[in-house]
């Protein structure tokens, strides 16, 4: 098994989070503190008169003294509930509420891209989903580095694959599931997939095949919430939403490699 390799970056468990409840808790401890000095002056008589019951003083003190422990357990609770992201050099680790979980980039087969912010991946079908909302701590930059390892590695090991003579596929979801999934980033993921099938001469979806060398470019519109495959005539291939086939950025890669290749080195496909 290959090693995970340096650490890259680390992101979530912010602490302006934590700082910003500390900070809240600290106020409500010094109003608590200044509601009993308040009442203890007044029943010492030191200069202090309050018309109403000074036991009063005292509830608020306590009350919000209560609020304030209240207020940073809350706080304390829900940063144990961040999910922390270590992204190494091959592999990205995700520590949770769920528990801790390493994944080689080039191991992950299904990484899905939510429209409005979020990701998941799992390695296989079999794997629980692995969802990363879009409150992380700096989740743009982790988002944008996830997917460029994941495209270099895992389009590496597929493109290996292709040029071996073997098929890869990538799981789609109906536009109705991914439309779905670009507005809310639910934790339910198995939904029914049907397969693109790629190969070095050619691809397949749903029952029609266009070649590799016939593919004009991919392209996504993301006001009208679409991706397309464009043939050399100007003919539309296969369009879906951009988040129903995932990864989609590796097939994105394996394309533009295979016609690279077709061009520079045509005796190699035939």
């Amino acid at each position: 098994m290959p090693e995970v390799g340096p650490r890259i970056a680390v992101y979530g468990k912010g602490r302006s989070f934590l700082f910003a409840g500390g900070i809240l808790a600290a106020l409500l401890a010094a109003a608590c503190g200044f509601a009993l000095l308040l009442a203890h002056r007044a029943l010492r008589g030191f200069g202090f008169g309050f018309s109403s019951d000074v036991g009063t003083l005292t509830s608020v003190g306590y009350g919000v003294l209560t609020l304030g422990v209240i207020i940073a357990l809350g706080f304390w609770w829900l940063a144990l509930r961040q999910t922390r992201v270590v992204l190494r050099q091959n592999a990205i680790t995700v520590s949770d509420q769920y528990g801790r979980r390493t994944d080689f980039y080039a191991d992950i087969e299904d990484l899905c891209m939510f429209f409005w912010g979020g990701l998941g991946y799992r390695a296989t079908p079999e794997d629980p989903w692995v969802l990363i909302n879009a409150r992380t701590t700096r989740y743009d930059d982790l988002s944008e580095r996830l997917c460029a390892l994941h495209v270099e590695q895992r389009g590496e090991r597929l493109f290996a694959t292709l040029t071996a003579g073997q098929n890869v596929s990538f799981r789609c979801v109906v536009d109705e599931v991914a439309l779905s999934k670009g507005f809310v980033a639910s934790r339910t993921m198995n939904h029914p997939t049907y397969d693109l099938v790629l190969t070095t001469e050619q691809l397949r979806v749903q029952g029609k095949a266009i070649p590799v060398r016939s593919i004009a470019e991919v392209k996504s519109d993301a006001w009208i919430e679409r991706s397309a495959i464009v043939d050399d005539h100007g003919n539309l291939f296969h369009s879906v939403h951009p988040a129903a086939v995932m990864s989609f950025d590796v097939l994105c890669r394996l394309l533009q490699r295979l016609q690279d290749t077709h061009t520079a080195h045509p005796h190699l496909f035939g």
